[in-house]
């Protein structure tokens, strides 16, 4: 049984900044500059916010870009988000009507941890001062949000050169912006011509210090928010971490307590989040992988481990590192058997392979849930898989148990009221 009262909410920034790889590269980085000079901008001013709020803020306030772009057209956003380094031009590109701001405001919103005002400085930030109809204190932090995401903007530009030239550049672009308020502009040159801060708020680590915690539950939303981010880099993983979540969860009600649910349900949501550097050639390959593109697509598992360690989510490493094992030692990547595999991992792994068989691949199609049980049974009979929890899954699927969809999947990251509307949102 595993009991888990709190989880640091350090941890939701370290997972967030893991995702600054492959085609997120520019926009995580792009993320966690904002947050950081958000907050920086927020003290100066002697904003009454609290820092870990303004961070949290600056740290969400393109989340909405990533949704939009994926939904509405994929391929267009991937091929922008891979060869455009300019993420000013990609939000010309991608969102004209800054639909972003709103979707944004809506996902933070969901989270359940950010304070109202907070939420609704992410409707702003792309707002002229003057035309925020808001009380004062959101639309300074709104602002802020505004002026820190010309700083970085400008920064990444430059190919994250801090040169003359390139400070200057940042200078000039706040200048120029009419819609900063003239205390904002202020504060935002005076950071620039900071010496002792200024390589922390343009480097790409999240440099978040805080004791705050998150309760499981919004650190379950947290998590699921990482998990959908992560899976709309692809059309064929776009459902794939919450249905292995979702399985899991139903499974280990059956087989064991609530506690364990939780956990359980959390441990699944974060068991690819390695998968971050797996790139899209390997993952969208039509045929067999040869040798070396297996054995890239195999470290996933171990920068899954890489990324929970780092983020002080050591609870759920063993767990969530384990969906590759096998009963019989021929799972990888550390070859455990049957002694060293515990019930949460037994469950994890068929939770997985179910998963992926009935999910389409680019190598075959979607299998049906009745098919995918026969694949496992073969996998079960062959001492690879747990046979008690396959009878459970068996029992769930004979009782007609619904398989995920996507829409399941925006609705836990909107809120099953608001869907609708964000659809409609990114679809004008």
């Amino acid at each position: 049984m595993r009991e888990l009262n709190s989880i640091p909410l350090k941890a939701f920034v370290e997972l967030f900044a893991s995702l600054g790889v492959n085609e997120y590269k520019n926009i995580i980085a792009h993320s966690v500059q904002v947050a950081k000079i958000s907050r920086h901008l927020a003290h100066s001013l002697g904003l009454a916010h609290h820092p870990d709020q303004v961070y949290l803020a600056g740290l969400l306030h393109d989340v909405g870009l990533i949704f939009k772009a994926s939904i509405e057209n994929y391929e267009v956003f991937i091929d922008a988000f891979r060869n455009i380094p300019d993420l000013e031009k990609i939000v010309l590109t991608l969102d004209r009507k800054d639909r972003h701001s709103f979707i944004s405001h809506i996902v933070a919103s969901h989270l359940g941890f950010l304070n109202v005002n907070c939420t609704r400085a992410l409707l702003y930030h792309h707002t002229p001062f003057d035309e925020i109809l808001d009380e004062e204190g959101v639309a300074l932090l709104a602002n802020c949000i505004k002026a820190a995401d010309t700083i970085s903007l400008t920064f990444l530009k430059s190919a994250e050169m801090l040169s003359e030239g390139t400070l200057e550049s940042m200078i000039k672009s706040l200048e120029k912006d009419m819609g900063l308020n003239q205390e904002v502009r202020k504060a935002a040159i005076d950071s620039l011509k900071d010496v002792r801060s200024l390589l922390d708020l343009l480097d790409n680590e999240p440099h978040f210090k805080s004791d705050a915690e998150l309760s499981c539950a919004n650190f379950e939303k947290a998590t699921k928010l990482i998990a959908a981010l992560l899976d709309l880099r692809s059309p064929y993983t776009r459902i794939h971490t919450f249905s292995v979540a979702r399985i899991a969860k139903q499974l280990t009600s059956e087989l064991m307590t609530e506690i364990d649910q939780r956990f359980m349900g959390i441990a699944a949501l974060l068991h690819d989040i390695g998968k971050i550097t797996t790139p899209l050639e390997i993952l969208h390959k039509k045929g067999s992988l040869n040798e070396i593109e297996t054995i890239v697509m195999r470290t996933h598992v171990v920068m899954t481990e890489k990324v929970l360690l780092k983020g002080g989510l050591d609870m759920f490493r063993a767990v969530s590192t384990s969906h590759h094992e096998r009963l019989d030692g021929s799972g990888y990547p550390y070859g455990l058997d049957k002694s060293q595999i515990n019930m949460y991992m037994r469950i994890l792994q068929i939770s997985d392979v179910f998963s992926a068989l009935t999910e389409e691949r680019p190598y075959r199609k979607a299998m049906s849930p009745f098919d995918a049980l026969s694949v496992i049974e073969e996998q079960v009979n062959a001492g690879k898989l747990d046979g008690i929890v396959f009878e459970k899954l068996k029992q769930l699927i004979n009782n007609g148990f619904t398989l995920e969809t996507f829409s399941h999947v925006l609705e836990d990251i909107f809120g099953p009221d608001l869907t609708n509307l964000v659809l409609q949102e990114i679809n004008d």
